[in-house]
Order: structure tokens, then sequence, then C-alpha cells
């Protein structure tokens, strides 16, 4: 085994529901997928774009995504949601840093997901 074989091998993971070997690289990829695949998180991350790597309260980006969600949403339901549900996951993965004590968010969006964005 050469060594370039022997770093592949020491990178890759195996993925136990699969039973294959996967690379971090392809995990940053599948949790990028999955934070883009929800509708409502591609319209948090378009909002947080337009902020130009500003803070911005939750409570505010509840409010600009009402205005934004199809049918009837309430900015206070919407805050529950992203606080417990949306910015922890894109936290997670890279995409906005979340301070949850002060409920502040800001889009940090790696052009991964930047390229995905542009597409869709």
């Amino acid at each position: 085994m050469t060594t370039s074989n022997i770093n592949q091998h020491d990178n890759a993971v195996v993925d136990e529901s699969r039973g294959n070997r996967r690379r971090p690289n392809e995990e940053r990829l599948d949790a990028v997928f999955e934070v883009l695949a929800d509708a409502r998180r591609r319209r948090i991350i378009r909002i947080l774009r337009t902020q130009d790597g500003d803070t911005i309260p939750v409570p505010a980006l509840a409010q600009a995504l009402a205005s934004r969600e199809p049918g009837e949403s309430e900015p206070d339901q919407l805050t529950i949601s992203l606080r417990h549900v949306h910015l922890p996951k894109l936290d997670a993965t890279g995409v906005v840093e979340y301070t949850a004590e002060r409920a502040q968010v800001r889009y940090v969006g790696p052009s991964l997901v930047e390229r995905l964005l542009d597409q869709v």
C-alpha cells in the first residue's frame, strides 16, 4: 500500500448505516445538502445574505421571514422554530454563527453554499 493509500484510508470513516467508507469532505457535503433541502432554511440564508455579515437579532429575522413565508406565519412561532430547529442546524454546518444566549445570528456561508443557492 502506498503512502497516499494509507492517508486516504486514515481519512475515511465507516458509515455504519450503509456499511461503506466515507471521507469527511463527503460528510460535509451531505450536511450542506441536508441543510439546503429545507425551503425555510434557504429563505433564512437568503435573508441573512442581505445583512453583509452583520449580526441580526433572531426576532428581527423571524419578522423578515414571516413576510416571505407562504401562507400565514406568526413571527413569534417562527422565532421558536428558528431558535430550536433551524439556526442550530445551520450553525452546526458552518453556514451561520448563532449565539443562543444573545439571540443573534450572522451569515458566514461557505462558498459551496453560495454556489448552490445561486443555482436554485
